[in-house]
């Protein structure tokens, strides 16, 4: 029988959290914020005491945290009372070589891992709708996937250790560029004088559509309900979508490639950070570089 024990109980991991628990699986759960763990209890999780709690007794750990260095240090807080066998899956935003590091640690412990940073933020995760980007094995990869499709709607195995990361990395400085580009797009119009629901019509069923506009459109009142129409309260804060470019501007850097799009973005959403706009969702971008001489 799966017992999950899930670490990070935040704005994703409780929604996460949620769906197992409605699919009726036993979760045993661990935030440092023990308010977190409360409003969960009612849905029927149990509360750990702490991590030795969850490392003694799930025989799958999803961790859902803020970067990195709290994955590494809270899997080396509980690796010695893992059983082997047990499989580790980290869906938290992390580099590729911290990724694969873990990898390493799990494989000398015996243990099965995977690395699943997931898209569709808060609403996804709410919804159910999530997209999980996998590395690891297909033996892992098998025994995790009815969790995957609890709580999202598609899962892909990317490739060996660290290739859930990579992907991670690739989608969301595409999303970055093209949410500027959006921006821009709707910015000329405007000076242009072009009405914006008549400028979305064309883009969104032209040779310009993605989801920036289709889904996401930047533009307060034009196209389907998103941030722009409620003060841009984020569903992927400005914070969050510059740690990922962070992310994926070292990749850039360590293998050599030509990414001067990518490197601009991170430039764009760097600024934002330092002009106190990280809490905003990532699509105020387009306002902020409306409002600003930034090149």
């Amino acid at each position: 029988m799966k017992k999950i024990g899930f670490i990070g109980l935040g704005n994703m991991g409780a929604k996460m959290v949620t769906h197992l628990l409605k699919a009726n699986y036993e979760v045993i759960g661990y935030d440092v914020n023990e308010e977190f763990m409360d409003r969960l209890i009612p849905k029927g999780l149990k509360k750990a005491s702490d991590l030795n709690d969850i490392s003694k007794i799930a025989n799958i750990i999803i961790t859902m945290l803020p970067n990195g260095t709290i994955v590494e240090e809270v899997f080396d807080s509980i690796a010695d009372n893992l059983k082997p066998g047990t499989l580790f899956t980290d869906c938290s935003t992390i580099d590729v070589d911290k990724a694969r590091e873990l990898h390493n640690k799990c494989n000398n412990k015996d243990l099965l891992s995977l690395d699943a940073p997931v898209s569709g933020g808060v609403g996804g995760a709410e919804d159910g709708t999530l997209t999980f980007m996998v590395g690891g094995k297909a033996d892992a990869y098998n025994v995790m996937l009815p969790l995957f499709e609890v709580m999202g709607k598609k899962s892909l195995l990317c490739g060996s250790s660290g290739s859930g990361q990579a992907t991670k990395a690739c989608n969301n400085m595409l999303l970055a560029t093209t949410m500027i580009g959006v921006g821009e797009a709707f910015n000329l119009g405007s000076n242009l004088g072009l009405d914006p629901d008549k400028l979305f019509e064309i883009l969104s069923t032209s040779t310009g559509s993605c989801w920036a506009i289709n889904s996401y459109c930047p533009i307060k009142g034009v196209g389907p309900k998103s941030p722009a129409d409620n003060g841009f309260k984020p569903g992927f804060a400005v914070d969050l979508m510059y740690k990922d470019l962070s992310i994926a501007l070292k990749a850039i850097e360590s293998t050599g490639t030509p990414a001067c799009f990518g490197k601009k973005a991170h430039e764009n959403f760097k600024k934002m950070v330092d002009e106190k706009k990280g809490s905003l969702d990532f699509s105020a971008i387009t306002v902020f570089n409306k409002q600003s001489n930034f090149k």
